[in-house]
């Protein structure tokens, strides 16, 4: 670390999605701009997690008839990062519009980030903050080398779970109202030498999981697999020869802010990865010859904190397709509440394998925004909260926490911070209207260009 990074314009702590954007965007406008990232990688959920694929950004419905029109709602650096991962022959599959190769997701943000000049500091912990008054002055952060402190005029809370924000005293919530339990967690994993040519002959994922459905009630209805987690199949396509990746795990009644239950529900998400894995091998014939490829580094997390904001996203928000005169990214994205306690979703309709009911999205054809205001704690003005922690009530965070939107998110964020280093005020005082004016996506219409078309050819074995 050379000796002038250790006072910069702006630290951004966690290098997910929605961090990797703020660092870009703020390092892009010109400000100095250091990240923080605990692994030796960036992705977060998109790639320590596992999750796949991208989700928030899709104008139409992404487990739809593959030969719909496909649009995106978000640009951006999103689309920037999605042109190259295509570039790769790592985005998109026959199934799966948005899969996306996870191992060349971390490459293509290293070179993003290394090109725009954003110092990046892996295997690196915030521990502490400096604070004067009100306003962050500094972080500690512990790394190989020791604790180290690093000063700035803005500050991106990127960690996911709000933990600048906590740590420099400003209000949250956690969890629903009712009892404070979090969405489950979810460790995915990616089954490999899978015969998927039946499976891509359907055109459709919907379809293609429902040749694996009746043997996965059959087995359930027999005892031959005792699987409560779940009550239907729940996998996508991966871009890449023989992949399936699998989002079916789960893991109630933990807090993705102890370590003791983040550690009891690693353990517990990898022996259900593990049980699903063998039945598969041994009762569904185009899963004979696979394996259990790879399992996530870390257990998903959707929910902890929620920040009390400016303005709190409400349900109301987003089923009714509210825009906002500081709307800095758009989604159709729907309340997907993983059931705290239970196998079976609220959104879910009865007996129609994931479904999603009426009043759980925007109307067809609309979307809604996500305002600045909800990254803007009350009571830190030189921080911004920018990620799933954002100012939201327990059923709007179900439908803005998904990958596409933090993108989104994120990219507004990294704006606002050089925007108010520029002028020397805190960023809490950019107004949110003016940071709308910068990003051009939110106004024009969905992009139906590259890269979210479907490819014409495919290799069917992919």
């Amino acid at each position: 670390m050379t000796e002038s990074s250790s006072n910069m314009d702006v630290i951004v702590s966690g290098g997910g999605p929605a961090g990797v954007a703020a660092a870009l965007a703020a390092a892009r406008r010109g400000a100095r701009t250091l990240l923080l990232e605990r692994y030796g990688f960036c992705g977060g959920m998109a790639t320590a997690g596992l999750v796949n694929p991208w989700a928030g950004h899709a104008w139409h419905d992404h487990v739809d008839e593959q030969n719909a029109p496909r649009a995106s709602l978000i640009g951006g650096v999103f689309k920037e990062v999605n042109l190259r991962l295509q570039a790769g022959g790592g985005f998109g599959s026959v199934l799966s519009d948005s899969a996306f190769d996870d191992e060349l997701l971390k490459r293509v943000y290293d070179e993003l980030l290394l090109k725009a000049g954003v110092q990046v500091r892996y295997h690196s912990y915030v521990s502490s903050l400096v604070m004067d008054g009100r306003r962050i002055q500094a972080v500690k952060v512990i790394s190989k080398g020791g604790e180290e402190t690093f000063a700035a005029k803005c500050f991106v809370d990127a960690s996911g779970d709000a933990d600048l924000a906590a740590r420099a005293g400003c209000e949250f919530t956690i969890g629903r109202p009712e009892d404070g339990l979090t969405q489950a967690m979810t460790v995915s994993f990616r089954m490999a030498n899978v015969d998927k040519r039946e499976m891509h002959a359907t055109g459709s994922l919907r379809k293609a999981r429902a040749l694996v459905e009746p043997y996965f009630q059959a087995a359930l209805a027999s005892g031959e697999l005792h699987y409560p987690h779940r009550n239907f199949i729940h996998f996508y396509d991966y871009p890449r020869a023989g992949v399936l990746h699998f989002n079916m795990t789960r893991i109630n009644c933990v807090s993705g802010l102890s370590a003791a239950d983040l550690s009891a529900a690693e353990m517990e998400g990898r022996r259900q990865a593990y049980v699903l894995a063998d039945w598969l091998r041994k009762s569904v014939p185009c899963f004979a010859e696979s394996y259990l490829e790879k399992i996530a580094t870390q257990v998903g997390v959707r929910e902890t904190r929620h920040i009390i904001g400016r303005h709190t996203m409400t349900a109301e928000d987003i089923v009714e397709a509210r825009k906002f005169s500081d709307g800095i990214t758009r989604s159709r994205y729907f309340i997907d509440i993983h059931n705290p306690a239970g196998a079976k979703d609220v959104h879910q309709v009865d007996g129609e394998k994931g479904k999603v009911k009426t009043g759980f999205g925007p109307p067809a054809g609309d979307f809604y925004e996500v305002t600045f205001r909800s990254l803007v704690p009350l009571d830190c003005p030189n921080l911004l909260v920018a990620c799933r922690a954002l100012s939201a009530t327990h059923e709007a965070a179900a439908a803005v926490r998904v990958m596409a939107t933090m993108h989104g998110i994120g990219e507004a964020a990294g704006i606002a911070c050089a925007r108010a280093c520029e002028q020397g005020i805190d960023v809490a005082d950019v107004p949110g209207e003016w940071v709308r004016t910068q990003i051009p996506y939110m106004h024009e219409g969905p992009d139906f260009g590259a890269p979210w078309q479907r490819p014409t050819t495919f290799n069917t074995q992919a």
